[in-house]
């Protein structure tokens, strides 16, 4: 948690423990006996991540009162993408919208599971629609980018993974579904080795909406999908397209050390499901 920048409330700690939940009581037990651990006004720290308290509390306030509003924009997105683009399977939230610490300067993180061979035509599609959402509340969120891919995994890197440590199962844990979520349950149950990190994960309930079905340019899609050679000539414009304007941004970014050091920080612990780590 410290890793991503954030003091967990106690609530938030008990929930995410290793190895399971506690009752807050339970932990506060448990940390009355530890010499690194201190809690102060309802947060859980280490004693050397002091500084992460006031931006912990700031985050945790503004997030009551925005989260209903990130929320809705990025449904807005979910139902969207799907409806016009069927191959993606599961759209969930993620970053500091799932993890409770939301503020309005934030970007709307997306992790997205798609259909194998569309992982790029997928990504095109929701840089697109992502790009149609800032436009549309440029009025009250100002035209700057919301919409963020966080990740995208197909079918055959997910089922299962080939990378199995407790920061992938820490990124599953806060991965909270908008559509999909029976694919979401499905790739939990496809990896059990996340029972040794986050045995909570399993039960931890899937409310997400109903799938929309798709439009006129979703059915030509699904068509595409279904034509493998057209799909991957696709799938090869999409990801020269998509990674053209990927380069673009980070390198107008490039005399940002704070944007670039969280740039390589994420690359790091995404890897090898980083957009273009493949």
């Amino acid at each position: 948690m410290h890793d991503w920048g954030y003091a967990p409330t106690l609530q938030a700690l008990a929930d995410d423990l290793l190895g399971g939940t506690v009752t807050v009581p339970t932990l506060l037990l448990s940390v009355s006996n530890s010499d690194d651990v201190v809690v102060e006004d309802g947060f859980a720290f280490l004693r050397t991540h002091r500084n992460l308290l006031e931006k912990s509390r700031r985050r945790v306030e503004t997030h009551r009162s925005l989260n209903g509003s990130a929320r809705k924009i990025a449904e807005e997105f979910a139902r969207e993408l799907t409806v016009v683009c069927p191959l993606v399977e599961c759209v969930g939230l993620s970053g500091s919208v799932a993890s409770g610490g939301f503020e309005s300067r934030d970007d709307i993180d997306i992790n997205l599971f798609v259909l194998d061979g569309a992982k790029y035509f997928v990504y095109a599609v929701a840089l697109l629609l992502g790009l149609r959402v800032a436009i549309r509340h440029r009025k009250s969120r100002g035209l700057r980018k919301l919409i963020c891919i966080n990740v995208l995994w197909t079918r055959s890197q997910c089922d299962p993974f080939v990378r199995q440590d407790r920061s992938l199962a820490f990124e599953l844990l806060h991965c909270r579904t908008i559509l999909g979520g029976a694919r979401f349950q499905r790739v939990i149950r496809a990896n059990p080795w996340i029972d040794a990190f986050f045995p909570q994960l399993r039960e931890t309930p899937v409310l997400d909406l109903p799938r929309p079905s798709p439009n006129a340019v979703g059915t030509m899609v699904l068509w595409i999908g279904r034509h493998e050679r057209l799909l991957r000539s696709l799938e090869q414009s999409a990801r020269l397209l998509t990674k053209a304007a990927y380069s673009l941004s980070h390198w107008l970014r490039r005399r940002d050390p704070i944007a670039m050091e969280r740039l390589r920080f994420l690359q790091r612990v995404k890897y090898p499901y980083e957009v273009f780590q493949d």
